[in-house]
């Protein structure tokens, strides 16, 4: 059977209590402890940080809302080519408020001073 050797005297050693911070053990966890704290402070206050995620949660919540926008402004508007290509009386009334034009048998008036409605 192998039995360890005695520690001489004087030898480093974790029941030592003047010399317990040498040994290899207190060593690893205190660099591991510092290695931890590193890291964590350049999660919370770094670039990549979380004030950064938080930052990017905001934009992508303003983008969605408006590409919901932009959903609804194009459903809206798919309505109105709808309509545009369906009803001739609304066709007709765009052409006149949007494009001004007139039918070829009218005649048009225009006042000086009077604003475009």
């Amino acid at each position: 059977m192998f039995y360890p050797e005695p520690l001489p005297v004087g030898d480093v050693s974790a029941t030592n209590p003047d010399v317990w911070w040498r040994s290899g053990a207190t060593l690893l966890m205190v660099g591991l402890l510092m290695a931890i704290a590193a890291v964590t402070g350049s999660a919370l206050l770094g670039a990549d940080g979380v004030n950064r995620l938080l930052h990017l949660r905001a934009e992508r919540q303003e983008l969605g809302e408006a590409a919901v926008r932009r959903l609804q402004g194009n459903a809206a508007l798919r309505g109105e080519i709808a309509r545009l290509r369906s009803d001739r009386r609304y066709l007709e009334e765009f052409a006149r408020k949007r494009l001004g034009l007139v039918q070829p048998d009218e005649t048009v008036y225009r006042f000086a001073g009077r604003d475009k409605p």
